[in-house]
């Protein structure tokens, strides 16, 4: 822990077809993973990029953002309109961005079983975002309709986020993906202090890290991250019981699948303790389903186990802690092995925010992939990495980071035990 804080003290040729080889494990999907996709659509990230919460309202932030503030440049030209005009009177918003990083690594082409920026000194436009969105106001007591799509089109992302029967035929480096496509209405009379229902595909709760390259602390995501559950395609309930509890519940189809053969009845869950007046959020959440591998369909079914802890040290400082226990049975595991596996880990976070314009994060992770079925490699993954978000501009975001991997049984890093790597990310939002 003093590593930790005197670190963040000190700051103030064509792509690969497929994945990287690490995920040769699961050839049914193109990359399982989580998460978490996007903060608040109504406003602009926060200082220099701090996260804001998952996107599928479910971030320990969102309920204590302030006020939408002014938005960016792509509406405020639509308000020069009529057409603009009348999406502001609706509460629609448009927005999104432009991402693109270089990583350079000691690596020669792969990162993997990194996955985003797997490619190794070379240039990837990881994303091209849009979203569309009209949200809902939990703490206006009426009924309202809202909805939210968010679409990479397209980005070397694409190829790791899309959902089973939901676009996954694309070749090619560059794909197009729906990451969240929902509609939401808020029932004044359906609970407490009244209920949020989303039916259609959201971001999972299951990770404090983001989808949505512009709402996420570093374009390289902790292994937690990865390997575990991107979205959901069902309903989504959430109810606060009172000033400080929030109950969320859910029916899908499975993770990271759409409309499928493969689909099979999920439950999804959700208990935040967030007190109105405190410094601190906790969030238990799960994925329940019979979770054993299907072999007619290629297709892992898994439990998923989570917690997340965020603590307001300061001002300033922020502390998150993010832990995630999964399972599966009757797994493809090599050869003709088949058996259990489990992965699981945690990830720590300090972020500091200097100013308006920068903010420094460190995260440091510790995961086990106890059989190699998620990453192609088994063993413990420590995972360091360090960055600063400067935004000169509102809309404009320069992101270097360092990054440091090492794996304790094995060699998945191009037959290498470690792996060094650094990248720069540029984001231009609109």
């Amino acid at each position: 822990m003093n590593t930790i804080i005197l670190l963040t003290a000190l700051s103030a040729g064509q792509l690969p077809e497929a994945p990287s080889p690490g995920l040769v494990a699961l050839p049914a999907i193109p990359q399982p993973g989580a998460q978490p996709p996007a903060g608040l659509p109504s406003q602009p990230m926060p200082p220099a990029g701090m996260p804001m919460g998952n996107g599928n309202g479910n971030g320990a932030a969102e309920e204590k953002a302030p006020a939408a503030p002014e938005p960016y440049a792509l509406m405020r030209l639509l308000q020069t309109t009529q057409f603009g005009q009348n999406l502001t009177e609706r509460g629609i918003s448009i927005s999104g961005w432009v991402q693109g990083n270089y990583t350079v690594s000691s690596a020669d082409r792969s990162n993997g079983p990194i996955t985003f920026n797997e490619r190794a000194n070379f240039f990837q436009m990881n994303q091209n975002f849009l979203r569309i969105n009209k949200d809902v106001d939990m703490s206006k007591e009426e009924f309202q309709l809202g909805f939210r799509t968010e679409w990479i089109l397209p980005g070397t992302d694409a190829r790791f986020t899309q959902s089973r029967g939901l676009l996954n035929g694309q070749t090619g480096n560059y794909q197009v993906d729906l990451l969240q496509g929902y509609v939401e209405a808020f029932l004044p009379n359906l609970g407490p202090k009244g209920s949020s229902v989303k039916v259609g595909k959201f971001a999972t709760h299951c990770s404090y890290e983001l989808m949505q390259g512009a709402e996420t602390p570093f374009v390289s995501r902790s292994y937690g991250f990865q390997y575990n559950p991107f979205a959901h395609t069902g309903s989504w309930v959430t109810t606060p019981l009172d000033d400080t509890w929030t109950m969320s519940n859910g029916l899908v189809v499975g993770s990271d699948n759409f409309i499928d053969t493969a689909n099979q009845l999920t439950y999804i869950g959700q208990l935040k303790w967030a007190p109105k007046e405190g410094k601190t959020t906790v969030l238990l959440n799960t994925v329940v389903t019979d979770p054993r591998f299907d072999v007619a369909e290629a297709f892992p079914y898994y439990n998923i186990y989570n917690l997340q802890v965020i603590h307001n040290v300061t001002e300033k400082l922020t502390y998150v802690m993010d832990a995630t226990f999964s399972h599966i049975d009757g797994a493809p595991l090599g050869g003709n092995a088949v058996g259990s596996a489990t992965w699981y880990g945690a990830a720590s976070y300090l972020i500091y925010k200097v100013n308006d314009k920068v903010t420094s994060t460190f995260r440091t992770e510790l995961f086990e992939d106890t059989k190699g079925f998620r990453t192609g490699s088994k063993g413990l993954y420590t995972e360091l990495t360090y960055g600063v978000a400067y935004a000169p501009r509102p809309g404009l975001i320069f992101r270097p980071s360092v990054r440091y991997d090492h794996n304790d049984s094995t060699r998945p890093f191009e037959g290498k035990s470690s792996l060094y790597s650094g990248a720069m990310d540029v984001i231009i939002r609109y």
